[in-house]
């Protein structure tokens, strides 16, 4: 869907203290068996937003949709186009782009160490790649990213094995390297389908889950009112489970955006600007989809 052109006022004090109880934990990839993202970043935070916040950010995220009806989400294919793909992904979504909103989130958490550790990226050729990193480029965060889309899974729906990509603003030298999802509301492990933790959940199922490049393994991040996941674009395949039962809500922003801050060239010391391609690969290269490009 796209964006309304009326962007609806927040409440003054919507986020406008700390949150007073956010705890972080860095996801140990050699010990949830996935060794083969040791070193790759991904974090989760709990208690970023109450119950309350989570009502308040729906609400208006819903009166910016057309009738209050939920689009499907599309899957962008890329040169600006983009299907309906419900083999890969089937849920509902709502787009709101709101630059407060997103600056809102952001400053609930940027303050955390794990989270300071990412806003001047230097060689690190395992999020930015490996030329990035051997041209000597450093990049810093300047923004969240103004879209944020809101998605709904009911029973039976899902988004399919991928890698987020990369996204460069058209307007701006700005590109983005990790993922910000939001949950906002509980979710249950499916083994926990007739339990008293399903019944007081929002969902069954509907965890993000990393997956092992060869599939067989996996790790869960279950759905929890508040609870954010921030990860690094490259490399790390994930999915969005099936929700066996209930109603799965989330809100995701696929952009961080940075700027280059600086590149060493050879022989010409340190350029300011430079001209940005985004790869696209001839071929798929794993047997499951890869975004190349940011999924609206």
């Amino acid at each position: 869907m796209a964006p309304t052109s009326q962007d609806p006022k927040l409440p003054e004090d919507f986020l406008a203290t700390p949150a007073p109880n956010i705890t972080v934990s860095r996801i140990n990839w050699i010990k949830v068996g996935l060794p083969e993202y040791d070193g790759s970043y991904a974090v989760v935070l709990d208690n970023v937003m109450t119950q309350g916040e989570r009502d308040t950010l729906r609400t208006v995220a819903e009166s910016t949709a057309r009738d209050g009806e939920w689009d499907r989400a599309m899957v962008n294919i890329g040169q600006g186009r983009q299907h309906l793909l419900t083999e890969q992904r089937n849920c509902g979504r709502i787009i709101y782009d709101s630059q407060d909103a997103a600056t809102r989130i952001w400053k609930r958490m940027e303050h955390l160490p794990e989270v300071q550790e990412i806003v001047r990226l230097e060689d690190v050729p395992i999020i930015l790649g490996n030329g990035p990193a051997n041209r000597g480029e450093v990049w810093r965060l300047t923004r969240p990213s103004e879209r944020l889309r809101f998605l709904k899974y009911i029973g039976g729906e899902y988004f399919r094995p991928h890698c987020d990509g990369v996204y460069q603003t058209p307007d701006r030298p700005e590109r983005s390297y990790f993922t910000l999802h939001l949950y906002l509301n509980d979710g249950a492990e499916i083994s926990q389908l007739s339990g008293p933790s399903a019944c007081a959940a929002g969902c069954v199922g509907g965890a993000t889950t990393f997956h092992s490049r060869d599939m067989k393994n996996r790790f869960d991040v279950l759905p929890r009112t508040g609870r954010v996941l921030l990860f690094q674009h490259r490399g790390l395949v994930h999915s969005g489970d099936d929700v066996v039962s209930g109603m799965k809500f989330s809100a995701r922003t696929d952009s961080l955006m940075f700027a280059l801050e600086r590149r060493r060239v050879e022989g010409a010391g340190f350029l300011g600007k430079v001209q940005l391609q985004i790869w696209t690969p001839a071929r798929p290269l794993l047997p499951y989809f890869y975004d190349w490009r940011l999924i609206d």
